[in-house]
């Protein structure tokens, strides 16, 4: 065998025995799966467990924690296809004005400013009575009945006689003043003083629109001066009232509408609204007081009314309501970085709605926030420790203790996948 043909024999050996290796090598490389940490319960992440299996806490299985999931900066990386069988649904940040609306059951009443009792002011018997029965509607000036008052008689008949003698006038005065006194009414003076006749009956007139809700007279019947006779309440304006809660306190500043049951499509116009410094405190609210117009006398006290409250808030972000997780004075949201990773984020609430929260600080206009699917990635979240990181530092350089090196917490346990012989207790 000559020189060239052993050359060329080691030559072919050697290319054979190349690409055999760097097939095998491509063929290693392509066979590599991905490497599994660990396995975890999402409800439960502090546990873990050394291989696959069903969870000893909910009925569904483990899922893995591969190491090509490790995070980067503080956000999480979640398997696409968890993510999408969750149905992550997102949401934007967008500046506006949170809007809030109630509606609250109200009652109507009487005004409680239109009110009046009837008292003869002097002894004497009803002569007559017109025809009026308690709830009635009653007029201003409206007469209810006539009461005779015998003692008048005297004094008048003295004070007209002392007038026809042209007697000195601090007498007539007070003579005059004395009848006054006595219960008799200007009106009534006048007149006597008119005509030069006696007047001894006294006229019970309302002095109020309104309707009577208490009566007690009846012909013939002694009166006296201390007696209340009517009492009359008036309905234009009239009062409609709402118990509101205290959350709500800040919509008693926006706009109200009245509406009715009996009278669908009509809002009816509101004078004044006041917000009474009594709160239930069983029941931590407030009374709100409406005045309300009713020339038409369509609202009736006893009836019930529907009070819509309508309050426009400061300019600010606002998210959606089922995307902030509140935990007491800890209140964060979990949030899409432009790496496709999620990261958790502490905000300020400044006021929510049903279906939408005023961020104060912690998120910019813009930023994507997760709406569903949180107990997932806040599970995440904690497991990785991206919660932990936002913690602020405690403590100031005033009064920092001196340096001391970091306690490292221990993992989690690591626990073994229970199989069908084993027990809950046992694993």
């Amino acid at each position: 065998m000559t020189s060239q043909k052993i050359v060329f024999l080691v030559a072919l050996a050697l290319g054979l025995s190349l690409g055999l290796g760097l097939g095998a090598l491509e063929l290693g490389a392509g066979s590599q799966e991905r490497q599994v940490l660990y396995w975890y319960d999402p409800m439960y992440p502090g546990t873990r467990f050394d291989q696959p299996g069903k969870s000893p806490f909910m009925d569904m299985d483990l899922v893995p924690r591969y190491a090509d999931e490790a995070t980067s900066g503080e956000g999480v990386r979640i398997d696409p296809t968890q993510t999408q069988n969750l149905g992550l649904r997102l949401a934007r940040v967008r500046a506006g004005r949170l809007r809030v609306t109630r509606e609250l059951p109200a009652n109507v009443e009487f005004n409680g400013y239109q009110r009046a009792r009837l008292q003869p002011r002097a002894e004497g018997f009803v002569a007559s009575t017109l025809n009026h029965s308690v709830g009635d509607p009653i007029q201003a000036g409206e007469v209810l009945a006539l009461i005779t008052v015998p003692a008048w008689a005297s004094d008048q008949s003295e004070y007209l006689l002392l007038k026809s003698q042209r007697a000195d006038p601090r007498i007539l005065a007070g003579v005059r003043k004395k009848l006054l006194l006595n219960g008799m009414p200007e009106e009534m003076l006048q007149e006597m003083e008119r005509t030069g006749e006696v007047k001894t009956e006294l006229a019970i007139k309302s002095p109020l629109p309104g309707a009577l809700t208490q009566l007690d007279l009846y012909p013939g019947m002694n009166v006296s001066k201390n007696m209340t006779v009517a009492e009359i309440q008036g309905f234009d304006p009239i009062w409609v009232t709402a118990e509101l809660p205290e959350l709500d306190l800040p919509l008693a500043q926006g706009r109200v509408r009245v509406t009715t049951a009996a009278w669908p499509g009509r809002a009816f116009e509101v004078l004044s609204q006041t917000l009474l410094p009594q709160a239930n405190e069983a029941a931590r609210t407030a009374r709100l007081r409406l005045t309300v117009a009713n020339p038409e006398g369509l609202l009736r006290p006893g009836l019930t009314a529907i009070i819509r409250l309508s309050y426009q808030g400061p300019p600010g972000l606002l998210i959606p309501t089922q995307s902030l997780i509140d935990l007491g004075e800890d209140k964060r949201v979990i949030t899409l970085a432009p790496d496709g990773t999620f990261l958790p984020k502490r905000v300020q609430v400044g006021g929510s709605a049903r279906e939408e929260t005023l961020i104060s600080t912690g998120l910019n206009e813009g930023e994507t926030v997760v709406v569903s699917g949180l107990f997932l990635i806040d599970s995440e979240a904690n497991l990785v420790g991206a919660l932990d990181r936002l913690r602020p530092a405690t403590g100031s350089p005033l009064n920092q203790e001196p340096h001391q090196e970091p306690q490292v917490e221990p993992l989690a346990p690591t626990l073994k996948t229970p199989t069908s012989g084993e027990s809950d207790h046992d694993s």
